[in-house]
């Protein structure tokens, strides 16, 4: 029988973390927010990561920069074994790499839909797969996929090849979440709303759209990926937490 672990003030000491898509915007900024609270941090994108890795290190842990596309499963992998070679453990996922097209409907070109589904759905399971499996070992972990408002509505701006990959992240965490409990592994989503990022540079989000009346920064979902990592969330799996100023009200 698993040992009951209790619900408990965040503490981060000893940790170690993945985050992919680590390497600007929201992915950064969790990065930094996991770093403040004690873990080492393996920072991952196919960006150049130099930046946040000294921002990761300015709290006084240790950071680790590695190249990665998560649609390749050799590159997954080389991740996963690169952050037990430096850390000798991985305690917490955060698979936020992803990409965003705006493409009508009518105009969505069969590689288009395939790349989005390869990187946002495939990459997301291919990551989290990996991962598990060093958990379910362990028998312990957290995992926090970032997934969409989009995915939950059918989308504000983005294409249907973002909106449809999205929801699948919510629905494979439900899935996998099932099966990781008994293990002592957690698995949950967060679904932004609109949020100032690099990928969203240009859309022109009106706060009036919104009840809280402003759009999301990048710490707004960092801090509830915080939440989901940590021992503060130990009676939540299988949740897609809605942080969206009030636009989606699930």
């Amino acid at each position: 029988m698993m040992s009951v672990d209790v619900s408990g003030p965040i503490n981060l000491q000893g940790k170690t973390a993945i985050v992919t898509g680590g390497a600007r915007g929201i992915g950064a900024s969790i990065a930094r927010t996991l770093a403040r609270e004690g873990a080492n941090v393996v920072v991952s994108d196919i960006l150049p990561l130099q930046k946040t890795i000294s921002e990761v290190e300015e709290y006084g842990v240790k950071a680790l920069g590695v190249t990665c596309d998560v649609s390749k499963p050799e590159q997954v992998n080389q991740l996963v074994n690169d952050a037990i070679r430096a850390f000798h453990q991985i305690d917490i996922l955060v698979a936020g790499a992803a990409i965003v097209k705006r493409t009508p409907f009518l105009e969505l070109s069969l590689e288009e839909w395939n790349r989005s589904l390869e990187v946002n759905t495939t990459g997301m399971f291919l990551t989290v797969q990996a991962v598990y499996r060093h958990m379910a070992a362990r028998k312990s972990g957290k995992i926090v996929c970032i997934g969409s408002i989009s995915g939950m509505i059918g989308g504000i701006i983005a294409g249907a090849d973002y909106v449809t990959s999205k929801g699948g992240v919510h629905s494979l965490i439900k899935a996998v979440a099932k099966e990781a409990a008994p293990k002592g592994i957690y698995v949950n989503a967060i679904a932004p709303g609109p949020v100032k990022s690099a990928m969203t540079e240009g859309i022109p989000y009106d706060p009036e759209m919104i009840p809280l009346r402003r759009i999301g920064e990048p710490e707004d979902i960092a801090e509830a990926a915080l939440f989901l990592a940590s021992q503060a969330s130990n009676y939540i799996t299988g949740t897609v937490l809605h942080v969206n100023g009030g636009v989606y009200l699930g």
